[in-house]
């Protein structure tokens, strides 16, 4: 696909037709990353050149093209502000009038829409995408979406790093396609990703822990092979441990700036770890999972207001 910036710039063209050249720009800008990224840094630039020069007598001739670019930037910029998997699904079926599993009125789900993720048919879903004319603006939405999406899940709990390492694999292979076969590849790799992302996303559930506790037990367990009994002896450590600090400790206003609570936060991780199951925690075991639910906890708590650690991670 290609565009002329003159099909929006031109002042005979109606305003209805001109949202849909707009769509049509930002299609070709979303060929991949690169052509993205340059569109955005060349505009910048365009931008700072007229602001430098307005009202200068010799910038006027240029407003219609200052006005389609801007138009096109503020289009980028609106769908990255409001990215979000399950939106872009549902305005995925909009476009070529599709249903993909949508269940209204979902307690607790925005707009009444809800989508879950990790059931859906992706033979169907890739056959709307095959129908869409803007393969690559809801491709290139999509890839935002997952990536906030991934950030938060990833300061929630640290050891989700890889799905972070397999979300930059498929982004990279995404980046150097060209043709039509690479896009819907790129789609088949995304969707399928959402869903074993939504799979991770609702293990709170299954392990009947929460996110916060859940990123604790998960580093309790890491490199550990333990029995049905031990694992619940280890869910047991993660909830008491945290209690405890959030009850004293993490109450305190910048606890991390005193060395003296600093130190305490430390003793008190290290006193309640000492009651992991001893057949499969050796002692050098517990030290080491000491540090790293300490800094865990130090990167997470900043102390007070415990509101804080869900704004960290929203």
């Amino acid at each position: 696909m290609k565009f002329n910036l003159k099909d929006l710039s031109n002042s005979n063209v109606k305003p209805m037709k001109k949202l849909g050249n707009i769509k049509k720009a930002v299609e070709c800008v979303c060929l991949n990353e690169t052509t993205r990224t340059k569109f955005e840094v060349m505009a910048r630039e365009i931008f700072k050149k007229y602001h430098a020069l307005y009202p200068e007598e010799q910038v006027k001739p240029f407003l219609r093209q200052f006005n389609a670019i801007e138009a096109i930037y503020n289009k980028l910029n609106q769908q990255v502000r409001e990215a979000d998997v399950t939106d872009i699904i549902v305005r995925l079926q909009q476009v070529v009038n599709e249903s993909v599993s949508v269940n209204p009125n979902k307690v607790g789900e925005p707009d009444g829409v809800y989508i879950d993720l990790s059931n859906l048919d992706l033979d169907k879903l890739r056959a709307v995408f095959a129908k869409t004319p803007l393969k690559n603006t809801i491709l290139f939405d999509l890839h935002q979406a997952v990536e906030n999406k991934l950030k938060q899940m990833l300061k929630q709990n640290p050891l989700r790093m890889k799905f972070y390492d397999r979300y930059k694999e498929i982004i990279d292979e995404y980046n150097k396609g060209k043709s039509l076969e690479d896009t819907l590849k790129a789609f088949d790799n995304l969707n399928t990703f959402i869903q074993d992302l939504t799979v991770e996303e609702n293990r709170t559930v299954r392990e009947g822990l929460s996110e916060e506790i859940l990123a604790i037990y998960d580093l309790l367990r890491e490199g550990k092979e333990l029995e049905q009994n031990e694992i619940k002896q280890v869910k047991k450590v993660a909830v008491e441990t945290l209690e405890k600090l959030k009850q004293e400790k993490l109450k305190i206003e910048r606890w991390r700036e005193s060395r003296q609570i600093s130190s305490q936060v430390w003793q008190t991780i290290n006193d309640y770890l000492l009651n992991l199951p001893i057949q499969s925690y050796t002692d050098d075991d517990v030290n080491e999972k000491t540090v790293s639910i300490y800094q865990h906890i130090f990167a997470n708590y900043p102390g007070g207001d415990f509101s804080a650690y869900i704004r960290a991670t929203a």
